[in-house]
C-alpha cells in the first residue's frame, strides 16, 4: 500500500502540484507515482533544487510548470503520431533550429522549464540522473581533473550537477542556442556557481574549441542531430586521453526537434563505438511500462565511455 505524497513541508514541490492540478489535472498523478517508486530521497531532492532555482520566486515557478504542462502535451501528441508511423516527423536540423533554438518565446516559456523540470518529474530522466551521481562521479573522483565540458548544455542542469558535486572543477558549456546559455549562465548563477563557468555558442564540428577536458557531458543531443556519427567522431577529440565523458541520447521519443531515430540503446552503444570511445558502463530506462503490446514508451540510453 503506497503512502500518500505530503507536500507541506514542500512549499516548491506544492507549486508544481497546484499547477498541474489547475491547468492539468490528467498530469497531477506523476508526483505520487514519483513518490510511491522513489520515496522520500525524491522529494527532498526535487525541493532542494527547486528551492534554490527558484529562491522566493513561486510565480516564476508557477510559469515554469506551466510551461512544463506545454511541453509534456506536445509530447503525448508526438508519440501517438509516433505510434501509427513508426518514424519521427520528417525535418532539417536547419527546420529544428529556427523553431525552437533560436525561437526565445518557445525556449523560455515551453522547451526549457519544461526539460528542466522533467529531470524529477519523467521516471527515465530521475533514473538517468541517480545514474550519473552514482555511477559517473565516482569515476571522475577516482581520474582527478580540473575541466569538463558540457557539448548541448539545454538548460545547465548537467553542469550545475558537474560543478555542485566536484567543488575543484571548472566546466565550459558549448551550445548553438543563445537561449540555452543564458539559461545555463541563471541556472548556475542561482546556484553561486557561475564564477566557476564560461560559456559560448560553438559548433563543435566545425570549429572544435582548442585542447581536451578529462571529463565530458552530452546529454541528450544526438538524437537532434542529422548525422549524430560525425558528432560523436568530434566529441572524441575533446575527450583527454583516459578521461571520461557522459553520454545520453532519447530513443523512441519523439519531440518537436528530434530528428534521427534510436530504436534501442544498442543502437547508440554502436555509434558511440564506432567514433573510437570505449564504453565503460551504459543504462537503457524507460518512462514507464506500455499500456498494450506494441505501444511506443518513451527512453533513455546514459552511456559512459573513456578513451
Amino acid at each position: 500500500m503506497s503512502v500518500q505524497l505530503d507536500l507541506t513541508r514542500s512549499p516548491y514541490v506544492a507549486v508544481i502540484e497546484r499547477t498541474l492540478r489547475e491547468k492539468a489535472p490528467y498530469l497531477v498523478g506523476v508526483l505520487q507515482k514519483q513518490f510511491n517508486e522513489f520515496g522520500d530521497s525524491w522529494l527532498s531532492r526535487f525541493e532542494s533544487d527547486l528551492g534554490v532555482a527558484f529562491a522566493g520566486k513561486l510565480p516564476a515557478l508557477a510559469e515554469a510548470a506551466a510551461g512544463y504542462i506545454r511541453f509534456a502535451l506536445d509530447g503525448m501528441l508526438l508519440q501517438k503520431r509516433f505510434d501509427k508511423t513508426g518514424r519521427y516527423e520528417p525535418k532539417t536540423f536547419a527546420q529544428a533550429a529556427d523553431e525552437v533554438y533560436q525561437n526565445r518565446d518557445y525556449m523560455f516559456n515551453l522547451y526549457l522549464p519544461g526539460i528542466y523540470l522533467s529531470h524529477f518529474l519523467w521516471r527515465h530522466h530521475y533514473l538517468q540522473h541517480i545514474f550519473f551521481v552514482e555511477r559517473f562521479r565516482p569515476l571522475m573522483v577516482s581520474h582527478g581533473g580540473e575541466l569538463f565540458f558540457d557539448v548541448g548544455v539545454g538548460t545547465g542542469f548537467y553542469s550545475k550537477e558537474m560543478l555542485r558535486l566536484m567543488p575543484d572543477l571548472q566546466g565550459r558549456g558549448f551550445d548553438l542556442s543563445e537561449h540555452s546559455l543564458a539559461y545555463t549562465q541563471r541556472t548556475l548563477a542561482a546556484f553561486s556557481l557561475g564564477q566557476r563557468y564560461t560559456c559560448e555558442i560553438r559548433d563543435i564540428v566545425n570549429d572544435p574549441p582548442p585542447g581536451t577536458a578529462p571529463f565530458l557531458v552530452n546529454v541528450e543531443v544526438l538524437e537532434h542531430l542529422e548525422q549524430p556519427g560525425l558528432f560523436l567522431k568530434a566529441l572524441f577529440r575533446l575527450l583527454e586521453p583516459g578521461g571520461f565523458g557522459f553520454i545520453t541520447a532519447a530513443i523512441t521519443a519523439p519531440n518537436a526537434d528530434h530528428i534521427y531515430l534510436y530504436n534501442s540503446a544498442q543502437e547508440v552503444i554502436e555509434q558511440i563505438k564506432g567514433a573510437g570511445f570505449r564504453v565503460v558502463d551504459f543504462t537503457e530506462d524507460w518512462a514507464y511500462e506500455p499500456a498494450k503490446p506494441g505501444e511506443s514508451v518513451p527512453r533513455n540510453a546514459a552511456i559512459i565511455v573513456t578513451k
